[in-house]
């Protein structure tokens, strides 16, 4: 007694909740009773065919017996699919946690009023000794029965090219599979009344809905891992050597990665070019020693050997305070990038001029429009050259300030200002200036000019 409260409480906390869930799928009710039914008839016309008693006659009851024992292979089937299918096999994998205490609980805990040692919930519907009964089932009872009735099946009709010596032996096992079937379900129906509401339980898989038990912890986990199963962001988990321990489809899609056996096991640089792949193990080995990482920019290696690009975030993963691997998620910013090269494009062609500097003020990029208004003829001579050399004296206290209001985060829309020519003459355009972005790091400025050295004429 003292054994089964202290099992009680570790494993229904305090914070647990009931809900009313929709846990028995509309198929899963079906092949329930299907199977309960044509399992009843195949016992009923089998102990007939055996002689234990008449009912439909001889004849009749071969007969049934076969369309059954038909329908419950195709009924098998279909179950076995929709299992594999929906990811419902999982609900029957054995476990030896919490057996006694159950075995306990039937045995002696029931008749003293002892808790229930484990609770219904949508995720885990049978308790173990239920998941070891009907893997039992499905493993041995059903197959045996199958497997000996089709060869008692067969061996009646002599067109098939089954030959059995011992027949009687084939019907000794088939009727020792009946009696374990009777067996399973009289204990079917005892399981049944050991429930805090037998007949919700009943009633639950005619129309799917039970009340269960909600453990806020588990609830959380299993919302968490379906939004990142469905999530249009690639999620990725590494252990602590940085091979791939788990992606989800999102993250395949965008690696173009076919087969999840081609990454799992797979250490990260694999996603990497050479160029790239210590800058990822830089990264790896950061987070593992607790940083975290967001908004990183970086290429990624397809597996149809293409380059995508991508914002990546990667934190470090607990078990018991202690770092065991590293996850995150990737958003894909490759057709975006494709965008901003287009732009870039454009600019270039524009009539207005474009320029780039970098944070300390040295040009990265120039248009050829800029390169006609400075009167300049070649590229060459301006990038990788500071700001300075575009202003006079006189002004360059002004770009100064520009700059320094630039990398502070602040944006410039119109500005009259003056320019030094290439030829030291001078002119003047409206300038725009606005910071660039990296990781929200201020990395430089760029922006853009329009002449107004004709219109100061006219003016």
């Amino acid at each position: 007694m003292i054994k089964l409260q202290k099992i009680d409480k570790i494993i229904r906390p305090e914070n647990n909740q009931t809900k009313r869930a929709y846990i028995y799928k509309g198929f899963e009710r079906f092949w329930h009773w299907s199977q309960a039914l044509l399992i009843i008839f195949l016992v009923i016309t089998g102990f007939e065919v055996h002689g234990s008693y008449e009912l439909l006659g001889y004849q009749r009851a071969v007969l049934y017996h076969d369309i059954a024992a038909w329908a419950l292979l195709v009924l098998i089937i279909f179950a076995v699919f929709w299992h594999f299918a929906t990811g419902a096999w999982k609900q029957y994998v054995p476990t030896m946690k919490l057996v006694k205490a159950q075995i306990n609980y039937y045995i002696l805990g029931i008749f003293k009023g002892a808790a229930h040692p484990t609770k219904k919930t949508s995720y885990n519907k049978f308790n173990p000794l239920q998941r070891l009964t009907y893997l039992g089932f499905k493993v041995f009872i059903i197959p045996l029965q199958v497997i000996s009735g089709f060869l008692y099946m067969y061996y009646m009709y002599p067109e098939n090219p089954i030959h059995i010596e011992r027949l009687d032996i084939i019907a000794i096992i088939h009727t020792f599979g009946s009696f374990l079937l009777i067996v399973f379900l009289l204990a079917h129906l005892y399981l049944l009344t050991t429930s805090e509401s037998p007949k919700e339980s009943f009633v639950a898989m005619l129309h799917g809905w039970e009340e269960v038990t909600v453990d806020p912890e588990e609830e959380h986990r299993e919302h968490l891992q379906y939004a990142v199963d469905k999530s249009i962001a690639g999620y990725y988990r590494l252990d602590l050597d940085g091979l791939f321990i788990s992606v989800n489809d999102a993250w395949m899609e965008l690696y173009k990665c076919k087969e999840r056996n081609n990454i799992i096991g797979m250490h990260c640089s694999i996603t990497r070019n050479d160029k790239n792949a210590k800058r990822l193990n830089g990264m790896v080995s950061s987070v593992l020693k607790g940083k975290s990482l967001r908004g990183v920019y970086v290429d990624r290696k397809c597996f149809d050997g293409t380059i995508g690009k991508h914002i990546l975030s990667m934190n470090p993963t607990f078990e018991d305070d202690i770092i065991v691997g590293v996850e995150g998620f990737i958003i894909d910013v490759t057709d975006i990038h494709r965008l901003q090269e287009q732009m870039y494009h454009s600019v270039r062609n524009s009539e207005a001029g474009y320029y780039r500097l970098n944070s300390k003020g040295y040009y990265e990029e120039i248009n050829d429009a800029w390169l006609k208004m400075y009167k300049c003829v070649d590229k060459d001579n301006i990038i990788g050259k500071h700001y300075s050399l575009s202003r006079t004296i006189k002004d360059l206290k002004q770009a100064n300030e520009i700059f320094e209001k630039i990398m502070k985060g602040e944006t410039i829309s119109s500005m009259i200002v003056t320019r030094k020519c290439k030829d030291n003459t001078t002119a003047q355009h409206i300038l725009s200036a606005n910071p660039v972005y990296e990781n929200n790091k201020v990395i430089g400025a760029e922006g853009f000019i329009i002449d107004i050295s004709g219109l100061e004429k006219d003016i």
